[in-house]
């Protein structure tokens, strides 16, 4: 710890107090957390379950980066990446809404954080927005004492998350509940980027699940089968007569298609909660992604020889995004405009090779059409076969980068030039 030096005192939680720190032997500023409770040896941090998760999780672009564990005298130490504020820094300080196009950027990238959590097999059970750090344009996931692997046997803990950001299971004590708590979660977080508000606050348990209620209608077993049991077991009865909004009324700053994805999220019955993947296909996302819509139809499977693929762009404001639409037509189309000999050049500089995962825990399955690495034959060097071949690319791409969690790069005219390239020497 003698080469940190305490700035400030940022936060307190149920686990431990953060500082802002300086880091004095390189001058970077970083966040340390130091944890509460009992001194701890050595091989005892090792069983220290946020320092498993965390290790676990880490080098994903949408989870704060755990930098150092140290342990001074049996009191240990977590030094992490420093973000410039939380979302909930963000929510209150915010003067109008939000608008789209932030409000879709962020909410992608806590999907993405989301999904890394559960493809490696953990549930985060605290997603709120004061977990939810915020550095420019970053948005990134903290805060994980409350995280367990989906693997531990029941029963659970109910004590987990903030009641507003609570699943309806969890308040009705479920023996079992899973990785869509998490789901609800986000749900509830994103209507609050549109309000401005939590969309459940209450001064308590009961007054939550009233809430709950009174926005989304009393649930039934048509809505819910199961969920009358699980309240009759801890003697709460729903009121009756509420039929809730439709969430157009609630957020009528929102898109349709936003309104689908939440209202989708806030499913009383965990099991019709997409996943974190599903979400990020919702068309909501589509955007994100950025495949134009005339480019995609239906495309032929397309084998390569020993391509080398890169990675492609981040995320990227929409106008940006909508004068990279332009630049890519106009390279699709218009074929003339690449030069062999400079694209040779290129490749080495930029491209980064890619293996197909045999299996994949998540279910994106149709983003990831089947790429053999053998030489094809037949394939025509036109408008249309480019194309075909540009929409095969960019899913296999999408589905590679959020599979193995890597970053994705700005050059999305590479990958233009990559088509044009291999569809002229084939």
């Amino acid at each position: 710890m003698d080469k940190y030096q305490k700035i400030d005192e940022v936060g307190r939680g149920l686990y431990g107090v953060v500082y802002k720190a300086l880091n004095l032997h390189d001058g970077e500023t970083v966040a340390i957390k130091k944890l509460y409770t009992r001194k701890y040896s050595v091989k005892d941090c090792k069983n220290i379950r946020e320092i498993n998760s965390l290790i676990n999780l880490n080098n994903h672009a949408n989870i704060v980066k755990l930098q150092e564990i140290i342990n001074k005298q049996g009191i240990v130490f977590l030094v992490f990446e420093y973000m410039e504020c939380s979302l909930y820094d963000r929510i209150i300080n915010q003067t109008k809404p939000f608008s789209e196009s932030e409000f879709r950027n962020m909410c992608f990238q806590i999907l993405q954080g989301v999904a890394h959590i559960h493809r490696q097999g953990y549930v985060h059970r605290d997603l709120k927005p004061s977990n939810i750090l915020v550095s420019k344009n970053a948005i990134k996931i903290g805060d994980f004492g409350f995280t367990r692997e989906c693997s531990s046997h029941p029963p659970f803990t109910h004590n987990v998350t903030t009641p507003a950001y609570r699943a309806l299971e969890v308040f009705l004590e479920s023996l079992v509940y899973d990785i869509a708590v998490d789901i609800w979660a986000v749900g509830v977080i994103m209507a609050e980027l549109f309000t401005l508000k939590p969309l459940f606050q209450g001064c308590s348990g009961a007054d939550v699940m009233y809430k709950m209620c009174k926005v989304l209608g009393t649930p039934t077993e048509t809505t819910w089968p199961g969920e009358i049991d699980l309240a009759r077991k801890m003697k709460y009865q729903f009121p009756d007569g509420l039929f809730g909004y439709q969430f157009s009324t609630l957020l009528p700053n929102a898109s349709a298609d936003a309104v689908n994805l939440i209202a989708s999220l806030l499913s009383w019955d965990p099991s019709m909660r997409p996943t974190a993947i599903d979400a990020l296909q919702h068309p909501f996302f589509d955007r994100c992604y950025h495949i134009p819509r005339s480019v995609c139809h239906e495309p032929p499977i397309v084998t390569l020889s020993l391509i080398k693929v890169p990675i492609l762009f981040r995320m990227a404001m929409e106008r940006e995004l909508l004068k990279k639409e332009a630049c890519l037509r106009s390279c699709i189309v218009d074929e003339e405009k690449g030069s062999k000999e400079e694209l040779v050049h290129m490749l080495p500089e930029y491209l980064f090779d890619y293996e197909m995962e045999k299996e994949s825990k998540c279910r994106f399955t149709e983003l990831a059409p089947t790429v053999v690495m053998e030489r094809t034959h037949g394939l025509q060097s036109s408008a249309e076969s480019t194309l075909n071949l540009i929409t095969v690319l960019y899913k296999w791409l999408m589905y590679q980068c959020l599979c193995a969690n890597e970053e994705i790069s700005e050059n999305l005219n590479l990958i233009c030039k990559l088509c044009f390239f291999y569809t002229s020497i084939i």
